[in-house]
């Protein structure tokens, strides 16, 4: 069985509560994300989500289309903006078990937290790839049979 570690992103983009929402906006299209945990002094402390982005900005294209850009939300810190209670996983969770939690919680990933710390970020395209290894790796053994 997999464990989150074997499965999680590990080069994970992270915004500090006192950066601006206009720059959450920003990493999230440039890397095309969907949440970026917010990390002080090395510590997950929130999560901010396209969900908390378009809820703050009333644009539900917000993350995608820079068109409707608003000066203002270069003041508007993402700690007034993120989510603080945090569903985390830890690195050897099974990742059966950490899919568990994100459809128990209805939420699309999970930060991967060691000792306080984030490591990663288990996301459910992680989870569909691991899935697609699995099978992969199961083909060969099924056309022996």
């Amino acid at each position: 069985m997999n464990t989150v570690a074997e499965t999680m992103t590990t080069d994970v983009l992270s915004v500090d509560p006192q950066n601006s929402v206009a720059t959450a906006i920003r990493l999230m299209r440039t890397g095309q994300l969907r949440r970026l945990p917010v990390v002080e002094d090395g510590k997950l402390v929130g999560i901010v989500t396209s969900g908390d982005v378009r809820r703050i900005t009333g644009m539900s294209s917000v993350v995608r289309d820079p068109s409707g850009d608003n000066f203002l939300w270069q003041h508007i810190p993402v700690a007034n903006v993120m989510t603080y209670e945090v569903v985390t996983t830890s690195p050897d969770m099974l990742i059966a078990d950490a899919a568990r939690l994100m459809i128990e919680h209805k939420i699309g990933g999970l930060p991967v937290v060691d000792r306080g710390r984030l490591v990663g970020i288990l996301t459910t395209s992680d989870l569909l790839a691991a899935l697609i290894d699995c099978e992969q790796s199961i083909e060969p053994l099924v056309a022996l049979t």
